[in-house]
């Protein structure tokens, strides 16, 4: 998918970036909820010709009769009190006891600000969500609205600064980055060593969001002098040059790439890391336990990912 049929619907936008007119291109990037340019990594994105948002779809296949966006909304909240619940900041519901006892410890807590103060006791950290493209939709809040990749980027900058352990040079790279927004928490974290890994078109949807959100002085780009918090490369610039990392990070994508380029991701990951954390789901041909099983070496860790049914979280030292 990556490879040929997101080139063609993304044809316009791969020609308007790498033009020179600055005017279209700057529309492209600071609108994209008017485009295709997200589709496939972001919800803010309009759909190819013949679909619908994947979102708005899984919706639509489990509830056909009803308005698809309150059943979204309450989806959302799931993944929200999921987040607190797997960071101890929400007691998780017992089902095996009396309806009206499920998840009475919590009753008091139930709005989004409420369940993200919850959050924030937690982490010990403010949390904000911006928002610079118009359109983007998800749960209101006092601090921004709240959007379904925001939500499990929070679980996903958490681990990832779990382990970090607070050490400020602790490096981390991600393969396939969606709009850069668990690198955007992560730095709130306190992981400011962070380097993302993706195809060209992508970068720059990173770069943009990222400037805006962080600064542009926190963002370095392939070609560009200097040293920056976050470095945003493309991956035919990955190799012995990009040095070491502590942990490479890869969610959601790994197991949605050819065979081909997942295998040399994880052979790239074997010579430049000791520990990998994967988020994936296992629908397609291969899963990330088919690229780690032959090597006798490594430790797998796995269990259930605590944000969304379907995805299993792994994590592989050696």
């Amino acid at each position: 998918m990556w490879e040929r049929d997101l080139a063609t619907i993304k044809k316009e936008i791969h020609d308007a970036l790498n033009g020179s007119n600055t005017e279209k291109a700057a529309m492209i990037l600071r609108n994209p909820a008017e485009t295709t340019f997200f589709w496939g990594f972001d919800a803010i994105a309009k759909a190819p010709p013949g679909a619908i948002e994947p979102h708005e779809n899984v919706i639509k296949q489990l509830n056909k009769s009803e308005n698809w966006e309150p059943l979204y909304s309450l989806w959302l909240m799931n993944g929200l009190t999921s987040v607190a619940e797997a960071l101890g900041a929400r007691r998780v519901p017992y089902p095996e006891t009396d309806p009206h006892q499920v998840g009475v410890h919590e009753k008091t807590a139930q709005s989004t600000d409420q369940v993200l103060d919850q959050i924030e006791a937690a982490l010990t950290v403010k949390l904000k969500f911006p928002n610079p493209f118009p359109g983007e939709l998800g749960l209101a809040s006092s601090r921004g609205i709240v959007g379904f990749r925001s939500i499990h980027a929070i679980y996903q900058a958490w681990r990832i600064a779990q382990l970090a352990k607070g050490r400020p040079d602790f490096r981390v790279m991600e393969i396939g980055a969606g709009l850069g927004r668990t690198a955007y928490f992560a730095n709130i974290f306190g992981v400011k060593d962070y380097t993302i890994v993706d195809i060209p078109l992508s970068n720059a949807a990173q770069a943009y969001f990222l400037g805006r959100v962080l600064g542009p002085d926190c963002i370095r780009v392939s070609g560009e002098a200097g040293s920056a918090q976050i470095n945003v490369m493309s991956a035919s610039d990955i190799g012995p040059s990009a040095g070491r990392f502590d942990l490479i990070v890869n969610i959601d994508s790994w197991t949605e790439m050819s065979r081909d380029t997942a295998e040399a991701y994880w052979k790239f990951a074997r010579s430049a890391t000791n520990a990998v954390l994967s988020i994936n789901h296992e629908h397609n041909g291969f899963t990330v336990r088919d690229l780690y099983s032959k090597d006798a070496d490594v430790t797998a860790r796995r269990f259930p990912y605590w944000t969304r049914r379907g995805y299993v979280e792994e994590y592989l030292t050696w």
